[in-house]
């Protein structure tokens, strides 16, 4: 791995799927985003974010990799229930049925060696969504809401890892790839 201190960057801390558990996802959810106007999230960006760092001087990097691989952290199992438009970022949902404990703890664990720090801890109560549209131009119908097939659950179960993520800007829009990765469970 490479020393990406010559440059700041964007990262965040994700569940990130497998590249199968990915597609799946994306044609599960496929026909209920169809008539939403914005822009689709390509299948490889699916992610559950844990904790969003934002602007990452790189000399921090290395301190973040060691906090990601400290291991120990348990299996997240996530299931996806139903698809919900929120308003003031512009977005389309994929919402988990529940909040995992397993993915609190890992959240809890990170914000508790991240804040001595000097990131800044995100003060809203944890709840695990998959972004699916982004940059909704016309938003849903009130009774927009479509729940998802019981194989949105099998196709999201087991394989998630933990990630250390860039976010980076493209003129085709926002990219997201993994730095570092590690296993749970």
């Amino acid at each position: 791995m490479t020393d990406p201190a010559p440059r700041g960057l964007r990262l965040f801390f994700a569940l990130w799927p497998t590249h199968s558990q990915r597609q799946a996802l994306a044609e599960l959810t496929a026909t209920a985003i169809a008539p939403i106007r914005g822009k689709a999230v390509p299948p490889g960006n699916l992610h559950v974010t844990l904790a969003f760092l934002g602007a990452v001087p790189g000399p921090a990097f290395v301190r973040l990799v060691e906090i990601g691989g400290r291991g120990g952290d348990p299996a997240v199992q996530l299931a996806f229930s139903r698809i919900e438009y929120w308003a003031k970022p512009r977005v389309v949902v994929a919402l988990a049925a529940r909040v995992p404990q397993a993915g609190l703890r890992i959240v809890e664990r990170l914000w508790g060696e991240l804040t001595p720090l000097g990131f800044e801890c995100e003060h809203r109560p944890w709840h695990p969504h998959l972004t699916l549209v982004r940059r909704v131009r016309e938003p849903p119908p009130p009774s927009f809401g479509p729940t998802l097939p019981a194989k949105a659950a099998a196709a999201a179960a087991g394989g998630w890892g933990l990630a250390l993520v860039e976010s980076s800007t493209h003129s085709e829009g926002v990219r997201y790839r993994p730095l570092a990765e590690w296993p749970l469970g």
